[in-house]
């Protein structure tokens, strides 16, 4: 079925909504921004479980947004199999992070929240809207290289990235000269090897399939960051002993360990980024290998985080997740501060402490990820 609509709005994934009258259904279109006029045509072959929502695929632009533009990426294609790394360079940068915000407060309305009550400004913006990402991870089959395009498994192959600052673009580049290579296909069409390419690696270091230590992909805005949670620190005069959840190998734990608190107890499920943070001798900090994730882990963290009196944390995007006996672990607590990179998941969790007697007192927003839907979030929390 093919019809002609209005992109209204975008879905949470951020993919256009665009309203069949017809059949009063509404269809997530890939490449569409809000105010675009569209002939879109339904896919039979991705439906989903509801009976209100649909997808479709972008025929042709009848009346583009005003807020529309030619993306600068070569390799950003509004078609079936063409790269999706940056689906928002369609838009101008003014409307992306105005989309942010919306993601962001429309995620926190869903779970219950008065946004009349919440203070939101605007997302920080990012200095450089290029040339901005100290690592990505590329797809591989052997023969070609780049990154899955958007609802497939298939490989869209680039040449170059233009959202890479200069060490990760001269690896692509030299990744690209390895190829044709036996060594990296893969038996299964759906499973691609992947490698990654971060700033601090030289070119004999690619592996396949060999995962690096996370760390944030913008080192402009994680030092944003970092003097964000600085100074929210500098102004709690009860920080006490910190408990920091998802430390990684200590990005915000030295930021933690500088500021008036008594000490630090840091937990990360990845052993080998306990190392590294072991390796830098922070004062005050001990650091300790936990699965954050399991269902009894605030019952055996009891004894380590009962006599907290400040809470930080930067889950990964499936948030906090194990709620139950968290609060009868940590009997102590003045202060949450909460980094998120999932407004989904952060909005779920900020309503669990909600229910426990806890507000927001402090909201920032940033702008990690030029050109995607991406939206990190940096929230303080006090008890009521």
């Amino acid at each position: 079925m093919i019809f002609t609509g209005t992109v209204t709005h975008l879905s949470q994934k951020g993919l256009g909504v665009v309203k069949n009258t017809q059949n009063n259904l509404s269809y997530f279109v890939y490449g569409t921004w809000p105010g675009d006029i569209a002939e879109v045509e339904v896919l039979q072959n991705k439906p989903l479980n509801n009976k209100k929502f649909a997808y479709a695929k972008l025929l042709r632009l009848i009346q583009p947004s005003a807020q529309r533009q030619t993306p600068s990426c070569p390799f950003l294609i509004l078609v079936e199999h063409g790269c999706s790394g940056c689906p928002w360079m369609i838009a101008d940068y003014t409307s992306q992070l105005k989309q942010k915000r919306n993601r962001f407060v429309y995620a926190m309305q869903r779970v219950g929240f008065d946004i009349s009550q919440l203070k939101i400004d605007s997302v920080h913006p990012a200095p450089q809207l290029y040339g901005y990402r100290n690592r990505c991870e590329v797809k591989i089959d052997g023969t070609r290289l780049g990154f899955v395009s958007e609802g497939s498994h298939k490989i869209a192959p680039i040449s170059d990235c233009i959202v890479l600052n200069d060490n990760c673009r001269n690896l692509l580049k030299f990744t690209r000269q390895q190829l044709p290579n036996s060594a990296w296909q893969s038996d299964s069409p759906h499973q691609h090897p992947f490698i990654t390419l971060d700033n601090d690696m030289l070119p004999e270091d690619i592996r396949i399939n060999h995962k690096r230590p996370f760390k944030q992909g913008n080192s402009q805005q994680n030092e944003w960051m970092r003097n964000w949670l600085r100074q929210r620190l500098s102004q709690n005069i009860h920080a006490g002993k910190v408990v920091e959840l998802f430390c990684g190998s200590g990005n915000f734990t030295q930021i933690i360990a500088e500021s008036n608190c008594v000490s630090v107890m840091a937990y990360e499920s990845d052993s080998s980024a306990i190392q590294a943070l072991a390796a830098k001798r922070l004062a005050k900090v001990t650091a300790q290998v936990a699965d954050l994730f399991d269902p009894s882990v605030w019952k055996k963290l009891r004894n380590g985080v009962k006599d907290a009196e400040t809470l930080v944390l930067d889950p990964p995007r499936a948030g906090l997740k194990k709620h139950q006996g968290f609060f009868d672990a940590f009997l102590s607590l003045k202060t949450i501060i909460y980094i998120s990179c999932h407004p989904e998941t952060f909005a779920r969790d900020a309503w669990f402490f909600h229910q426990h007697g806890w507000i927001i007192s402090n909201i920032q927003l940033i702008d990690l990820f030029p050109h995607t839907p991406h939206v990190e979030a940096l929230v303080e929390f006090c008890r009521v």
